[in-house]
């Protein structure tokens, strides 16, 4: 096996505890992909039994395009493969490509494009002797792309050697595969006689139409080369938060103007079916949702098929709204049906929310900052921020108000968490940093006003606090609305130390 993955829980020692399996793998020349020089650094100080009769080598993740945006694994492929090939064939035999895997934390286009990585591992390892082993942090990583790593590796490396993964689907199988032909693979591996081969018009014979469509226009395509975007298939990247984007699997991005259509009532259509999931709506809901007004039932049913149609040219292009497409009708009702393993910011993001409370609880300040600094980057605005007011004050339905306003606590938990982590550090500029982004979207933002005035006091700048107060009371009596919070002001004095 040459493809393999290794399981950590502290992102602290786990290249020291691979350094201590590793030698199983019977691998002299180690080439490192790490976040950075300094972690490459610190890795080659750390492993001083490892370095004793083996070579080291380290890349960090912006010289090999991990950091680039949107990511591009062909240009990763291309990288590594040049950097490999400096070394000759006997030396190739002899070599362990080590991978850090958090770079799936460090930008959105790689959060978003994680399983992309499994496309990359089988093309080196087809086209070259080494091995490739993955680390994957279980408390840092989210869980789809620990889902990706029990997928995508052929065995695990573990204190107790190398382990086969029961689970492991090829990089094609699982970009482009159906359910059925994964399952055939997965069942042949327990036992020969359980294999079964198809004849490919077969594939699908017993599956009906829906909702099984996307899986077989998926398998029906022509495969792709192995490696690069391509191995991903056919799916969408969409952000909800600021501007609503779609982006297809090519990197082209949605086009909401489609000729006779109204792009404000498109993307707002969009975005409802979105929110609903896969219940869908009634087709006189989403009528009167859009023409509230209409003169009659009829008129608003009109037009809201004309409005499908719309929609259904712009998300498949070509497609000219003729057909089903990616917007399906079950009865009266509407339901959307993105590409398989399509990727929703929203999802992403509340996951390492989760994760860092959970970091926090932990006392694991490096990867709960982690964690937070990923999610920061995913809230580029507020849910849905370019749907008209009209679509999104809707307090009958309240499919967005509410999620909206409750996603932007989240966020400013995001801040005053990751500012109290750095306060904790005594980095009091990065701190502010990050009252500051709160307060800019809200100045009555209770949590950046109480940890601003905490970084003060650490400071012990008084006339600082006092001044930081003062700006919420300013912004209080701006607003006329909110209540004055007794909490915040029994924080400020005792900070202060004006309480009696």
């Amino acid at each position: 096996m040459r493809n393999l993955a290794f399981l950590a829980s502290q992102q602290k020692t786990i290249l020291s505890d691979f350094a201590r399996a590793s030698a199983v793998l019977g691998r002299s020349r180690l080439h490192l992909l790490l976040p950075d020089s300094r972690a490459i650094a610190l890795a080659e100080k750390a492993w001083p039994r490892v370095k004793r009769g083996r070579e080291i080598s380290g890349r960090d993740f912006p010289s090999m395009g991990f950091h680039r945006v949107p990511i591009s694994f062909g240009e990763i492929q291309r990288k590594l493969t040049e950097w490999l090939q400096q070394s000759d064939a006997a030396q190739l035999a002899r070599t362990l490509l080590v991978v850090d895997m958090s770079w799936g934390l460090e930008t959105n286009s790689a959060a978003a494009n994680f399983g992309g990585w499994l496309g990359v591992v089988d093309a080196l390892t087809e086209r070259l002797p080494i091995a490739v082993v993955s680390l994957y942090n279980r408390r840092l990583l989210i869980d789809e792309q620990l889902l990706t790593a029990l997928r995508g590796h052929q065995g695990f490396l573990t204190a107790r050697g190398v382990i086969g993964n029961p689970h492991w689907l090829p990089a094609q199988l699982v970009a482009r595969g159906t359910l059925r032909q994964q399952i055939d693979f997965w069942l042949s591996r327990v036992s020969p006689e359980l294999a079964e081969t198809l004849p490919p018009e077969s594939a699908h014979a017993a599956e009906g139409a829906d909702p099984m469509w996307l899986l077989r226009r998926a398998a029906d395509e022509p495969s792709p080369a192995l490696g690069g975007e391509a191995i991903l298939g056919e799916r969408w990247k969409v952000r909800c938060f600021g501007r609503l984007r779609i982006y297809r699997s090519d990197g082209s991005q949605v086009a909401w103007d489609v000729p006779g259509g109204a792009t404000r009532k498109t993307k707002a259509l969009f975005a409802y079916l979105l929110q609903k999931g896969g219940q869908g709506a009634d087709a006189d809901d989403l009528a009167d949702f859009l023409w509230p007004d209409a003169e009659s039932p009829a008129a608003g049913r009109n037009r809201l098929h004309h409005t499908i149609r719309c929609l259904r040219q712009a998300l498949d292009g070509s497609r000219a709204g003729e057909g089903p497409g990616s917007v399906l009708r079950d009865g009266a009702r509407y339901v959307l049906a993105p590409p398989d393993k399509s990727w929703l910011d929203i999802s992403t993001f509340e996951q390492l929310c989760r994760q860092s409370r959970t970091h926090i609880n932990a006392g694991a300040s490096d990867e709960a900052l982690i964690c937070l600094l990923a999610a920061e980057r995913l809230y580029t605005g507020d849910l849905f921020e370019d749907i008209p007011a009209e679509y999104v004050d809707d307090t009958e339905r309240d499919w967005c108000w509410s999620k909206r306003y409750w996603l932007r606590e989240m966020y400013f938990n995001v801040q005053r968490d990751a500012a109290r982590i750095h306060r904790e550090r005594q980095d009091f500029s990065a701190a502010l940093g990050h009252c500051q982004k709160a307060l800019a979207i809200d100045p009555l933002c209770e949590p950046a006003h109480e940890e601003a005035m905490r970084v003060f006091k650490a400071q012990g700048r008084r006339e600082a606090i006092d001044r930081q107060f003062a700006l919420y009371v300013g912004a209080l009596g701006r607003s006329g609305e909110r209540p004055r919070s007794a909490a915040l002001r029994r924080t400020y004095e005792t900070l202060a130390g004006t309480g009696r």
